[in-house]
């Protein structure tokens, strides 16, 4: 965001508060819960409360954030945050598919900085370059979006690690934020056991000995139907920032956005993990 100068900024908040005396924003009760004596949204106005009030109620934010919403009189677009448009926190081309779509998202970032695509084996994000991974996620990695520690914010984006092994939906990466499966998975290895089609995740065997395999059979990961689907509530991958599975709310204190929307639908989702068929004969 470019730096404004006090005087500029200054005239700005001047015209801000005349439109908003005009418009009613200063209101309490308007949807756009704008401060007029403080400048400013109050305190608690991000990640969940502008959410609330964006749904529905849009143009009450076009006075200060512009008719096109790229800042305005406000000089706060809301692509500062998003990374799709005023209602879409995620890149539009994942239209809805946030789990299926985000993690070829970062790769293609990662290769854009120099790092060869062959390189990108499975688990190579997490264990050789996670540094390029992190730069490449630093706008998600924020304290409105999934936690600067990616473990989530209240009311905004969840958490990307599962701390508590099989334990359904209590959030979804095993390893680190970029890896789904155990790090000790890695390196890769191969089995050549008759009868067993290759697999580089060998490991997987004693892990669902141990923990069973619930947390795996999910729709967003290696499925549960035919075809697989999941309840997603109103605009729940957009305005509200939620994606279409809901982790553990008490470990993690994600709260996410249902009791905000009116109504749900199916969807159905391409699995993001081999199916078990395909291995297991």
């Amino acid at each position: 965001m470019s730096q404004v100068t006090r005087p500029a900024q200054a005239l700005a908040m001047l015209w801000c508060l005349l439109v908003l005396s005009l418009v009613g924003c200063g209101d309490n009760n308007n949807h756009a819960n704008f401060d007029p004596d403080q400048g400013a949204h109050p305190g608690d106005w991000l990640p969940a409360r502008h959410a609330v009030a964006a749904i529905g109620h849009l143009d009450d934010c076009r006075p200060c954030h512009g008719a096109d919403f790229s800042g305005g009189i406000s000089k706060v677009a809301c692509t500062d945050c998003h990374l799709g448009n005023e209602v879409d926190v995620h890149p539009l081309e994942w239209d809805g598919r946030d789990y299926a779509l985000h993690g070829n998202w970062i790769r293609q970032r990662v290769i854009a900085t120099g790092v060869a695509p062959a390189s990108l084996t499975t688990g190579a994000l997490a264990t050789t370059f996670p540094d390029q991974a992190r730069a490449a996620t630093q706008s998600c990695a924020t304290d409105v979006c999934h936690g600067t520690d990616y473990r989530g914010v209240r009311n905004s984006g969840p958490s990307c690690f599962d701390d508590r092994p099989g334990v359904v939906d209590s959030s979804c990466h095993a390893g680190n934020p970029f890896s789904v499966h155990p790090l000790d998975w890695f390196p890769a290895r191969l089995t050549v056991r008759a009868g067993i089609a290759p697999t580089i995740l060998p490991a997987h065997a004693p892990y669902v000995q141990t923990y069973g395999a619930a947390e795996c059979i999910i729709p967003v990961c290696h499925g549960n139907g035919t075809p697989p689907t999941i309840d997603v509530g109103v605009w729940s991958t957009r305005i509200t920032g939620t994606t279409p599975t809901t982790p553990d709310y008490q470990a993690f204190g994600y709260n996410g956005f249902t009791g905000f929307t009116t109504g749900r639908t199916q969807v159905t989702v391409t699995n993001t993990g081999r199916l078990c068929a395909a291995c297991h004969f």
